[in-house]
């Protein structure tokens, strides 16, 4: 039987992918190069022609995902027709748009994954990217809410650093969701879960001048749905 030689973007997508898999399973602490090799079933030589060290492993596979989420946003941004605010909403929606609509709770599960202590190194990396391309963005948008007269700042690039610095900040909201030891618990956590979205959004409409709600923020049916995504067995894996 002939062997298959698949193109050279393909094989190294299916190296990042076994690599995520097994990073967000065992830990990024507890997978070696060997481990790798091993799993994706090549030869050092080939595995090492695509990624020399564990670093820029790590380093390949924090521009594929935030990348990927940064398209998401960039999408969602370009299809607003609407001012200022309206392009900084679509933009703030996107994320969740993004977990509901394409592989939400793989994408959640590997999420809660990576925010285990033994994973902090990928996650770390995930965000250091992502934040170099959205922070951009979002500086951009403000600044013309600032021209058009929507937004009222003396520095939009220090509001953008404030939204995404909030953002990342609600993740372990999300844990403490997820580890809720009965139903009434869950109940109170989702609860402070939405309370922190609603006080992200009023800082924000109070820093670039709005009236309070302007800036659109998650409901608590829809941080139900957003919890209800992710299946329950994968609660054990958080910190």
């Amino acid at each position: 039987m002939p062997r298959v030689v698949k193109h050279p973007d393909i094989r190294r997508a299916e190296l990042l992918d076994r690599a995520a898999l097994l990073f967000v399973r065992d830990g990024y602490d507890n997978v070696s190069l060997n481990d790798l090799i091993a799993d994706a079933g090549v030869s050092k030589g080939a595995f090492y022609h695509w990624f020399p060290s564990k670093d820029a492993l790590i380093t390949a596979l924090a521009e594929r995902s935030a990348s990927d989420a940064f398209a998401a946003v960039e999408d969602a941004v370009a299809a607003c027709g609407g001012d200022a605010l309206a392009r900084l909403n679509a933009s703030l929606r996107a994320g969740f748009d993004v977990n509901m609509k394409t592989g939400g709770p793989e994408q959640l599960a590997a999420m809660v994954s990576l925010l285990r202590p033994d994973n902090a190194h990928l996650y770390a990396r995930i965000l250091a990217v992502e934040e170099a391309l959205v922070l951009p963005l979002l500086t951009r948008l403000i600044s013309d809410g600032v021209a058009d007269g929507v937004f009222d700042t003396f520095d939009p690039e220090g509001v953008a650093d404030m939204i995404y610095g909030l953002a990342a900040r609600t993740n372990s909201n999300v844990i403490e969701v997820l580890q809720a030891a009965d139903e009434s618990a869950r109940e109170v956590a989702i609860d402070r879960l939405t309370t922190r979205f609603r006080l992200h959004g009023l800082a924000i409409d109070r820093v670039l001048g709005l009236a309070d709600g302007s800036v659109t923020t998650l409901t608590r049916t829809q941080v139900e749905a957003l919890v209800a995504a992710l299946p329950r067995s994968w609660a054990g894996d958080a910190p």
